[in-house]
């Protein structure tokens, strides 16, 4: 995965990442799909912060 960070081309990911959504779109009504959109969008956001360099001033217990 770290390689992809040291400017490889992402585009199969995101080529993955948009027929994995149409598939799932294909099999859920809006409300399941709102959910699951919703569990994904904080799923990255807690990602997102876990991967984030610590802050200057926070301190670690």
């Amino acid at each position: 995965m770290e390689q992809g960070c040291r400017g490889g081309n992402n585009q199969g990911l995101l080529l993955l990442a948009a027929l994995a959504s149409i598939r799932l779109a294909q099999e859920l009504d809006s409300g399941q799909l709102a959910l699951l959109a919703a569990f994904f969008e904080v799923l990255g956001d807690n990602l997102a912060l876990l991967s984030a360099p610590p802050c200057g001033g926070c301190e670690n217990s």
